[in-house]
């Protein structure tokens, strides 16, 4: 893992191309060497994680509990090895983010609806151009 004083991962949350500003100070070191120091640890994403992958192989469904119990392992191994967490959880969204997901959100809603009224389109032209296939199939049949 990366190492820039063990604590910088949380308070830069949603900085675009973090690790490459960081690169120059960073370093690769063990998880011993953080041993008796205190790390801060972005919760926010460890929750994301295991909603994402503790699913049950046959369902493919959440596990009970995940985020609790992925949490509660993941502290545990950490305190196992002697270090110190600080859980840091998101303050509220910033103005700028909060603009970025509105945006995007109704450019999905735009991009949706023009999919819907071309599905809509598409049907339609089929059941006209069945209903004339039909119109001449019924005229020659006359």
């Amino acid at each position: 893992s990366r190492c820039c004083g063990g604590s910088l991962r949380g308070w830069f949350m949603g900085v675009h191309n973090l690790w490459d500003l960081l690169a120059p100070c960073g370093r690769r070191c063990s998880i011993d060497s953080l041993a008796r120091k205190r790390l801060a640890v972005d919760a926010s994403i460890w929750l994301i994680q295991f909603i994402k992958a503790m699913r049950d192989v046959e369902t493919g469904e959440m596990l009970h509990n995940a985020p609790q119990l992925g949490l509660f392992r993941r502290l545990c191994k950490l305190l196992f090895l002697h270090v110190r967490p600080l859980l840091v959880f998101d303050g509220g969204t910033p103005a700028i983010k909060k603009r970025t997901v509105a945006r995007r959100r109704e450019f999905r809603q735009r991009q949706e609806s023009s999919l819907e009224r071309t599905a809509k389109r598409l049907i339609l032209n089929q059941m006209k151009g069945r209903h004339i296939l039909h119109g001449v199939a019924t005229a020659d049949g006359a």
